[in-house]
């Protein structure tokens, strides 16, 4: 988890240090250093935006209203060889750029709920915490989402197909803020039933935008990324009530999911 600090630190780290080359200035620009920063924060946003698009389905068959499945699914994102070889520190700085350097793979850990509605509508939630040094006093990294689940084919016995739309915030506590990480993303999933397991697969986009604020040093500036997510996957019921599944998501950053989760349709 060393790694996954660095992450939420990097940013004001690399920021920081651009500001106070030459002296304590209370503004200053950073656009000779805009390459830099671009080469620093792309795989923080392919990151985060692997992590946060997967493991949101593990069939397209909706829920009855009332119906509802809670479980937990873990995301580990497979960090690319041009990232996890990345060095490209600052000239005359003691910063490295490449917060994945030696990495092959990073994950996270969801608490997952979702709830049948009216009208063909699903609403899902999601949950990480992970807890920094000392608590209370240093608190934890916290990512809380929502979305909605839309059937557009729900036919007995035969395929289904869903629409996803989710948005998801990560906080981290005063000591390692530095600004926000947002995801939003669309998706649409398949899903067929056979003899013994559900195979589904889908397709969408993860937007994410990582907003860097340091207001003591007048400081402000926005990154966004938009990736593409194919995912393909399996699941199964493997005893009464409790469904388990494994998925692969293709993309720039590939990730692979693994998941388990209680529920009544």
């Amino acid at each position: 988890m060393k790694r996954i600090i660095r992450l939420f630190s990097v940013g004001c780290a690399l920021i920081c240090a651009l500001g106070f080359s030459e002296s304590r200035a209370q503004n200053f620009d950073l656009s000779p250093f805009q390459d830099q920063l671009n080469t620093a924060v792309k795989p923080i946003l392919g990151f985060f935006g692997s992590v946060a698009g997967g493991g949101f389905v593990n069939t397209a068959k909706l829920h009855n209203f009332g119906g509802f499945d809670v479980g937990a699914r873990v995301v580990v994102s497979i960090i690319p060889d041009e990232f996890s070889s990345l060095t490209g520190d600052i000239p005359e700085q003691n910063i490295s750029l490449g917060p994945f350097q030696d990495e092959n793979a990073l994950g996270f850990p969801f608490l997952t709920a979702s709830m049948g509605l009216f009208g063909n509508f699903e609403a899902m939630a999601r949950y990480f915490y992970f807890p920094l040094g000392d608590e209370p006093t240093r608190g934890g990294v916290t990512l809380v989402g929502g979305g909605l689940k839309y059937g557009l084919l729900q036919i007995p016995m035969g395929p289904k197909i869903v629409a996803v739309g989710s948005y998801q915030l990560l906080m981290v506590p005063d000591e390692f803020d530095f600004g926000t990480v947002k995801v939003a993303s669309l998706k649409a999933f398949a899903s067929q039933d056979l003899l013994l397991f559900t195979l589904y697969g889908g397709v969408g986009v993860d937007k994410t935008f990582l907003e860097v604020q340091i207001a003591e040093y007048n400081l402000a500036q926005s990154f966004e990324d938009t990736i593409t997510h194919a995912t393909v996957g399996l699941s199964a019921t493997v005893f009464p009530l409790i469904r388990v599944n494994a998925e692969y998501n293709f993309g720039d950053f590939k990730s692979v999911t693994v998941g388990a989760s209680f529920g009544i349709r």
